[in-house]
């Protein structure tokens, strides 16, 4: 177009010239005056036409490759906000941008007007440019000779300038910046011009919007901003990083009284709330920093979880996009935590005195030493003030009826250098695992019951000899008493009748997500994994047990929506069946008296409660897990180098944290038990030794109630325990001269036999089984004989 109109004038001055110079050829005398007046005029109005040409082809060069007019780019970079289980906001992400979008009746008019007085007071007058600050700017840059220095700019202009184009104080950008916004103003509406603009513009801090500076500079929602606070948030925009309150309050405080003046001026506030928003104390909240509340529960739940499930939408087409939405595209994600509980976790695990001992290490520092030398302790030198604490915790607390997560904790003191989530680091369990590889799978198979009788006497496979933790063994005990005492070669005995690999498959099921293929063997039910497990993973199985044999996964993430309210995703539970309610009820109820009378027998809830202790080998790790119908809570202790530290009490030393939080957890729910399912049958009394029901002669103490199967009660009578005559004397069989006074009943137990330990287990040799003990003598006494009486007479 531009040049089109180039040619026509060149065309037009030289057919002007050509007719000039015909009509003068062969005249002797000069034009006269008014003719050559008129060939001036022309050649002006020739030259202002091809400069204005000019300027419009430039100015058309300019616009034709002006960014097309996107909404969207208007209203992008918002931050998510995370919300926990009721709704309460709890976080909001952003990654170099920190917006909070607020529509423009949430913005008191005070507020509006502070910003249309300091930046456009002719705001509401204009169509997009406002040609007397342009007159004011063009003035003021002649004087400093200088043609980009101020631009008098509407609120129109700036947003245009922030959404679409550069920085850069060139023509070619003013221009764009003029046509972008004559064409907003067509577009849009001068409330939903000033309403993005508030919601765009940047007040240093990473704060973008009126609704996060509001938040950053005075902990109050922009709708709560009084005159005087608004004056001084309106003046920051013009110099974001000198007018910071935070940076240079003295500055900002003279920016404010400019901004105050102005809104009096313009008749948007009167003398006297001038006056009084003049005498106003500025009362600032802690500079903003880029940390979020409760950030073991957030990082998983982002970078574990909602990644994931974003990944897999269609409008997501990969990583980078993804984290894209996260951070900048206004999400709304409720997650499924409980704020309060997550509360009383976090406070109890930083608590020092709960510690059987604390240390602070330079863990950067003593991976070089261990690369260099070979410790089993904390060198001296690696012992920092300043240093992670040691030991550390990680603790899981979820609901096993809907698979929430309801807190998380992956460590003590959170920071820079100590972010792990090691609720998702495997660590060997000890005999935690019990339950889930052995006993709930043996129980769902049929192979045993609560009453089933095991032998914990010498056992071994090969040169494999495992021991007890007290290197005793007890003899004949039941399923139930060797899971409340934590026996291990009851343990190994039920595993081996079940086989590891149908243990670890059930396990597997449950939740177990690190089983190695090197851990199908005996060794498994003590413990001994390869790669070890997860609090997470333990929290998973144990909720199966919780939860009447229903696995539910577990899961951090409710909901997710966009700025606007569409729902982008939404958690469906998917329940399946892995064990029967009535083995979960069995193994539940057994593990109730872990409570009352065995390993974990120091826990206070106050209520029924089911739990199981785990202690590796040395101390190195111990595992508690509780629960109730309600919650399941997982717990670890240990050292981030295993063999660098032990746990003296071993899982004694974690009920004091699990006695701190499980009453504050447990007091919004009202006090339940395990409800037994149809199918079994109890109580039934039975004889602890043989498992059968008690004969005559089986001693009071050993007579204890059971549950079991309705197909598995047990029909017959005790034989095993006997009641037989005995010399008094010689603790032999009677004899037929003991005298009457002599012989009494006493009762025995006929036991399996057995084998004692030699040099294959860790104990002193020759050891056998406690009960043997009870053994009947199988000599008759010698020393009463009828030689001998004979003699006496």
């Amino acid at each position: 177009m531009g040049l089109s109109i180039i040619f026509k004038a060149v065309e037009l001055l030289h057919i002007k010239g050509y007719l000039f110079m015909k009509k003068t050829r062969g005249r002797d005398k000069p034009l006269p005056r008014f003719k050559a007046l008129k060939a001036s005029m022309s050649l002006v109005i020739i030259m202002a036409i091809l400069a204005s040409a000019g300027t419009l082809t430039i100015v058309y060069s300019y616009v034709s490759d002006a960014p097309d007019s996107n909404p969207w780019l208007l209203h992008s970079s918002f931050s998510s906000r995370v919300y926990d289980r009721y709704g309460n906001e709890i976080a909001a992400l952003y990654g170099e941008q920190k917006r909070l979008e607020i529509p423009l009746e949430d913005v008191p008019l005070h507020v509006q007007n502070a910003f249309i007085a300091v930046e456009d007071e002719r705001f509401y007058e204009h169509i997009g440019i406002d040609f007397l600050a342009i007159a004011r700017a063009f003035l003021a840059n002649f004087r400093q000779r200088s043609w980009t220095e101020q631009g008098g700019s509407t609120i129109t202009q700036q947003l245009i300038k922030n959404a679409y184009l550069t920085r850069e104080k060139t023509l070619n950008r003013k221009v764009k910046e003029v046509w972008l916004a004559l064409k907003m103003e067509r577009e849009f509406s001068k409330s939903e011009i000033l309403e993005m603009y508030l919601n765009q513009i940047y007040f240093a801090h990473g704060a973008y919007g009126v609704e996060v500076a509001a938040n950053s500079y005075f902990q109050k929602k922009a709708g709560e901003l009084t005159i005087a606070e608004a004056a001084l948030l309106a003046g920051i925009p013009r110099s974001p990083n000198f007018y910071s309150p935070f940076v240079n309050f003295e500055a900002a405080l003279q920016r404010q009284a400019l901004v105050l003046k102005k809104m009096n001026e313009l008749g948007f506030i009167s003398q006297e709330q001038l006056k009084e928003a003049m005498e106003q104390e500025i009362i600032l909240a802690d500079p903003p920093t880029r940390e979020y509340p409760f950030p073991y529960f957030i990082d998983y739940a982002l970078h574990n979880e909602l990644v994931g499930i974003l990944s897999g939408l269609p409008q997501f087409g990969s990583r980078k996009e993804v984290y894209e939405a996260i951070y900048n595209m206004g999400l709304k994600i409720y997650t499924t935590m409980d704020a309060g509980i997550q509360s009383v976790m976090e406070n109890t695990l930083s608590d020092e005195s709960l510690y059987p001992q604390n240390q602070r290490v330079d863990m950067a520092l003593l991976k070089q030493l261990l690369d260099s030398g070979n410790y089993d302790h904390y060198p001296e030198e690696a012992l920092a003030e300043d240093g992670i604490p040691q030991p550390q915790v990680a603790a899981v607390a979820a609901d096993p009826a809907t698979g929430e997560v309801l807190a998380l904790v992956g460590g003590r003191e959170y920071g820079k250098d100590n972010q792990d989530l090691r609720y998702l680091s495997p660590r060997q369990p000890g005999s935690a695992i019990k339950p889930i590889v052995t006993y709930a799978p043996a129980l769902e198979e049929n192979l045993v019951t609560p009453g089933y009788i095991v032998d914990d006497a010498p056992f071994h496979r090969g040169d494999w000899a495992p021991e007890n933790f007290g290197r005793r063994f007890l003899g004949l005990v039941t399923v139930r008493e060797s899971l409340a005492k934590s026996l291990n070669v009851p343990a190994v005995k039920v595993f081996a009748q079940l086989g590891p690999r149908l243990g670890l498959e059930y396990a597997k099921r449950m939740g177990l997500t690190t089983i190695h293929p090197d851990d199908y063997n005996l060794a498994a039910t003590l413990g001994g994994l390869t790669r070890g497990v997860t609090a997470w993973d333990m929290a998973q199985s144990y909720a199966v047990l919780a939860n009447e044999g229903i696995k539910v996964n577990l899961h951090t993430i409710k909901r997710i929506e966009d700025r606007n309210g569409k729902v982008l995703y939404e958690h469906r539970r998917k329940p399946e069946a892995v064990l029967s309610p009535q083995t979960a009820y069995l193994v539940s109820d057994m593990l109730k008296d872990v409570v009352l009378r065995g390993t974990a027998s120091g826990l206070k809830a106050g209520r029924p409660l089911a739990a199981k202790t785990g202690t590796t080998s040395d101390n190195r790790d111990a595992y508690l897990i509780t629960y109730t119908p309600e919650i399941v809570v997982s717990f670890w202790m240990g050292h981030d180098i295993q063999r660098m530290g032990r746990i003296p009490g071993g899982s004694r030393d974690t009920i004091p944290f699990m006695n701190i939080i499980l009453p504050q957890i447990l007091e919004a729910f009202p006090p339940s038990d395990f409800t037994m399912p149809t199918g079994l049958i109890g109580p039934v009394n039975i004889c602890r030794k043989s498992g059968l029901r008690p004969g005559p002669s089986c001693p009071e103490e050993d007579i204890v109630a059971e549950i079991f199967p309705a197909e598995q009660v047990p029909q017959d009578t005790c034989n095993l325990h006997v009641s037989l005559r005995i010399c008094r004397s010689s603790g032999l069989l009677v004899g037929n001269y003991c005298p009457p006074g002599e012989v009494e009943r006493r009762i025995f137990l006929y036991r399996p036999p057995f084998e004692r330990t030699d040099e294959r287990w860790r104990g002193e040799p020759g050891r056998g089984p406690e009960d043997a003990a009870l053994l009947p003598p199988w000599e008759y006494c010698w020393q009463h004989t009828w030689w001998r009486r004979y003699r006496f007479w």
